[in-house]
């Protein structure tokens, strides 16, 4: 199918009442002869053609990974089920399977599994909506090992599937390694697909663990019925081919496949330190930067060795070439495609994550995607039932995080903000109504009294109707001092930000302040003494979705809520709060150095104790520990604490220099420092820390220390977090990479900042796996995991994992939570670190 064919030319422009005369005065300045901000004329036309991006800009499957690799040559084929026999195949759970004529492949049969699209009864537990439909093949304990690829036919046929459809492949192995595992990740695959066509699907599996396969299978996930939906899921499967291919990717560890350029493939900045990794057999030392319009070379230069803890590479530096354009580099027999040089890089990203958060977003109509949803959201205060949509869906699936949206809200205030500064009037008007989008949720989420909307946890489609069985997962209400100094800092930054709407700037800075006073009374109150004595009050003793804070990193939040005020309304008492919290912050810092040949030391610890350090293994706010001494040195150049201030960013910003050296030449910055008895030390915020744990896992935690780096005889760096059954690494290294660019900006330190952005090149392809992780930015992006919104332009998953106890990246194609699930959180974050440069 050719690429243009697979683009969705329509466009349409919606006009909200609550944003009408917004909308008129954006699409005044598109059409009024602006300059648009997108470098790939392409995008530029399809943001035209969306109405400036209010419905979905259209799927680009050309440079899909999936599309990429059905051009892989195949060495050899042998049949696993043609659907002409389905002896082997059984059905379990709720709706059917049967072998039908309608359609086929391969002969005359396929297998049809059908479910309901919604139940009256809910499975017992949390996270699978209204029940799995799912056959089963019996392979009998097969050696698979000899084949790479599993090759596979699927019609999906569902009236009213607005978004792309999915059904997800279980793979069971019974040897040496088993699958699924204890995480129940590995070996599960949901494929995306495109309705009422056959989709030719496959699933690469070259380190899957397969010398004794026992089972393959396929399930239909029920989450409800969207608004247009029928009441009947149907997909047909065909001709199941298990296959030997030429090249099949490399899944895991750091050493790139073979005859690849790994760079990054949205491009480079003018200024940027434009570097790639190179592994091409037959090149003769040299490589070529060549221009793609005019197929001349511009720029030549040697092909390099370098080692680091991570092994050792050929790497190529042009930073000093600095024409902007669309280039290719060719080193060898090998081409890379092509991509760009420009002031302006990440622009087309901004409007290609902004079109995944609008797609997201609750509770509103989104052209080819859902209907006005979740209406029935309830929850009880005070003896008031209230209703509740809005905001952004937190995940691949349907939840609902207030604080979430503010993150989220704020990272667009910032992009805004820096968008209006280098003059780009149609991405600031746009970024600033999707921000006020987000504003508006956080500010109804609020009753006045402290108490706000905690989450709201669904994974459905619900049926719009208040009182019937979708109701049943309410929205869970709290006081949370912390939780209410971050809405005050964020509403703070927001009334600084709007211009035009004076009500809502007013009464956003009358929100922050009232926020801020709820939370001071609550932290003096009830949550300082517990906290600071090591009880922990803001963890979640509900269980899943912990809140677990630090002590150091709470009381960063108080400064950096503070400072926002401060910046606000210039009132002193806002600055001595500032001042006042960061104390204990600092207090936790580690300033001497540990016993390792480069005296690392800048870390926080969680509390004066030191028990433990600081770290971030799913959720990730690292980035509050600059923001606030940043902002005090900003706002507080003359206070008396002002060098202790400035000293603990300048020992921060020692520290990620030292310890990104580790994982030259890609730049990712690693984890951090972990000390080796931390699950003894402080059991209770380790084990709140990591998600999902349901046993002991101090020896895990040793042996994943053990793969890491070895400091000194207490202390190792880990490139990857320890973590368990959570796992992926975008929103925790794009954090700390926000937090390097803040130190590179107040220090004017142009290694920070180069550390900074080499978090946005890691994230777009300049990973062992060279593939670009923003669905539709840069090239060779995967399917991930979004069961309900479907694919969709910008979407960012939760991040590249580790196998087991590693501390290497691994990076199969199998898609499924949490790794490749896409969450607005590394949307934000992304966003929020574009805003520097």
């Amino acid at each position: 199918m050719k690429s243009e064919e697979l683009r969705v030319k329509s466009g349409y422009l919606i006009f909200n009442i609550q944003y009408s005369i917004f909308n008129i005065v954006l699409m005044f300045f598109c059409c009024n002869g602006l300059v648009y901000s997108q470098i790939d004329e392409q995008l530029k036309a399809d943001v035209r053609n969306t109405g400036m991006v209010h419905s979905p800009l259209p799927l680009d499957y050309s440079k899909a990974f999936e599309t990429f690799g059905l051009t892989k040559k195949v060495l050899a084929s042998d049949m696993l089920c043609d659907m002409e026999d389905v002896g082997k195949w059984s059905h379990r759970g709720i709706g059917g399977m049967s072998q039908t004529s309608e359609r086929s492949i391969s002969g005359k049969h396929s297998l049809r599994v059908t479910a309901p699209t919604r139940s009256d009864v809910f499975p017992p537990r949390f996270g699978i909506g209204f029940g799995t439909s799912r056959v089963d093949f019996e392979v009998g304990g097969a050696n698979w090992e000899k084949y790479n690829r599993i090759m596979f036919w699927i019609y999906p046929d569902v009236e009213g599937a607005r978004n792309n459809l999915y059904m997800n492949l279980h793979i069971a192995n019974d040897g040496q390694i088993k699958t699924p595992g204890e995480w129940g990740r590995e070996g599960i695959h949901e494929v995306n697909l495109i309705n009422r066509q056959w989709n030719q699907c496959f699933l690469e599996i070259p380190e899957l663990p397969r010398d004794k396969v026992t089972r393959l299978s396929f399930a239909i996930e029920t989450f409800g019925r969207e608004l247009a939906m029928g009441d009947l899921l149907q997909f047909d499967i065909d001709a199941i081919e298990l296959q030997v291919i030429e090249d099949p990717e490399v899944a895991s560890d750091w050493m790139p496949g073979q005859n690849r350029i790994i760079y990054s493939t949205t491009g480079y900045g003018l200024d940027s330190k434009k570097t790639a990794i190179v592994r091409v057999s037959n090149h003769d030392g040299s490589f070529k930067l060549i221009d793609y319009s005019t197929k001349k070379p511009v720029y030549e230069g040697k092909i390099t060795s370098s080692s680091s803890h991570i092994g050792t590479f050929e790497t190529i530096d042009f930073s000093e070439f600095k024409t902007e354009g669309q280039f290719v580099i060719k080193a060898g027999d090998i081409t890379t495609h092509p991509f760009y040089i420009n002031s302006n890089i990440w622009d087309n990203s901004a409007w290609r994550v902004l079109n995944f958060l609008f797609c997201q977003r609750c509770g509103y109509p989104v052209p080819e995607k859902h209907s006005a949803c979740h209406f029935d959201h309830n929850g009880e205060h005070n003896g008031q039932r209230f209703t509740l949509n809005g905001g952004w869906h937190d995940a691949g699936d349907m939840s609902q995080n207030p604080k979430q949206t503010a993150e989220v809200a704020y990272a667009l205030f910032e992009m805004a903000n820096r968008a209006k500064e280098k003059g780009d009037t149609d991405l600031y008007l746009r970024l600033l109504e999707e921000a006020q989008w987000g504003l508006d949720y956080i500010l109804r989420a609020r009753f006045g009294d402290g108490y706000r909307v905690s989450r709201a946890m669904t994974n459905l489609w619900t049926d719009r109707l208040i009182g019937t069985i979708d109701d049943s997962r309410q929205v869970h209400v709290r006081n949370g001092a912390w939780e209410n100094f971050i809405y005050a800092a964020v509403t703070a930054y927001a009334s600084t930000s709007i211009e035009r709407d004076a009500t809502l700037k007013e009464y956003t800075q009358r929100v922050a302040k009232e926020d801020f006073d709820f939370a001071m009374k609550r932290f003096e109150e009830v949550e300082k003494e517990p906290l600071l004595n090591g009880q922990h009050p803001n963890s979640d003793t509900r269980g899943l979705f912990s809140t677990r804070v630090s002590p150091s990193q709470y009381m960063a939040t108080i400064s950096w809520a503070a400072s926002m005020l401060y910046k606000l309304t210039k009132e002193p008492y806002y600055a001595e709060q500032a001042a006042q919290h960061i104390k204990y912050t600092i207090s936790c810092q580690r300033s001497e150095p540990l016993k390792d040949k480069d005296g690392i030391r800048g870390f926080f610890y969680q509390c004066l104790g030191k028990k433990s350090i600081v770290h971030f293994n799913h959720q990730t706010e690292d980035q509050i520990f600059m923001q606030a001494l940043t902002a005090l040195c900003e706002t507080q150049p003359n206070h008396s604490d002002f060098k202790s201030w400035d000293n603990a960013v300048r020992l921060y910003a020692d520290y990620l220099k030292k310890i990104t050296q580790y994982v030259q030449p890609y730049g990712m910055i690693p984890s951090g420092v972990y000390h080796i008895d931390e699950p003894k030390k402080d059991s209770l915020a380790f084990y709140t820390l990591h998600l999902g744990i349901r046993r002991d896992v101090s020896k895990d935690y040793r042996e994943q220390l053990e793969n890491g780096i070895k400091l000194d005889d207490e202390h190792y760096l880990r490139v990857f977090p320890v973590w368990f059954s959570f796992r992926g690494n975008a929103a925790i290294h794009l954090a700390t990479g926000k937090a390097a660019a803040l130190c590179g900006k107040y220090l004017d330190d142009k290694e920070l900042l180069n550390i900074a952005e080499q978090q946005l090149f890691w994230t777009v392809g300049k990973n062992p796996f060279g593939q670009s992780l923003i669905w539709g930015e840069g090239d060779n992006y995967a399917q991930q995991y979004c069961p309900l919104p479907g694919e969709t332009v910008g979407q960012i998953p939760v991040g590249i994992q580790t196998r087991g106890n590693e501390d290497a990246p691994y990076w199969a194609q199998l898609n499924y939570c949490t790794f490749k699930e896409v969450w607005v959180k590394p949307a934000g974050k992304w966003l929020s670190l574009i805003a520097e440069f």
